[in-house]
């Protein structure tokens, strides 16, 4: 399992520095009449990488699980042609399950931008100024450049959410 963990020097070292400042942070729980230093010690580093193990080999991010990047180039074996990149030979539903992003056809993102379009051009002036600055920036950008509080705006952006979810947008919000 220590594979898993940790492949080189510098991988052991980092993993020895989060054991020492995970012991140093706990360090103010540490009670002798419970327990003595080694036994107080001996717990909490052994409990900090049974963690750091779990996260490492979590499915969503055993790299034993699939021996191939989505970018990996690969021979094409049937055809004589250039290399193929393992992501373009992949169901989209198999993409969209490593990578959490939903994949859409040309024709979906097509009709979705028609959608969007047809949604913002019907927002009162205020409101899809609005969206349209947060098609470009963070909640906190409009904020700043217009004088809005967020508090004000997160009341308009939840009129704009209800809007696109009348319109039936609400998976793409």
């Amino acid at each position: 399992m220590a594979r898993a963990v940790a492949s080189s020097e510098a991988d052991w070292e980092d993993l020895a520095q989060d054991m020492r400042l995970d012991l140093w942070r706990r360090l103010s729980k540490f009670d002798p009449n419970k327990a003595g230093q080694n036994t107080f010690a001996a717990r909490i580093v052994g409990h900090c990488i049974a963690v750091i193990i779990e996260a490492r080999t979590a499915p969503c991010r055993d790299h034993r699980r699939c021996p191939h990047s989505l970018n990996e180039l690969l021979k094409n074996k049937r055809e004589k042609g250039p290399p193929v990149e393992f992501g373009c030979l992949l169901d989209r539903e198999v993409v969209h399950r490593r990578t959490g992003v939903p994949s859409h056809s040309p024709e979906d993102l097509h009709d979705l931008a028609l959608d969007i379009a047809a949604v913002v051009s019907n927002l009162p002036q205020e409101q899809r100024d609005l969206c349209l600055q947060l098609m470009r920036k963070n909640l906190t950008e409009v904020a700043q450049e217009t004088g809005i509080p967020r508090a004000t705006l997160y009341e308009s952006v939840e009129k704009l959410r209800r809007r696109f979810e009348k319109a039936r947008l609400k998976e793409y919000l």
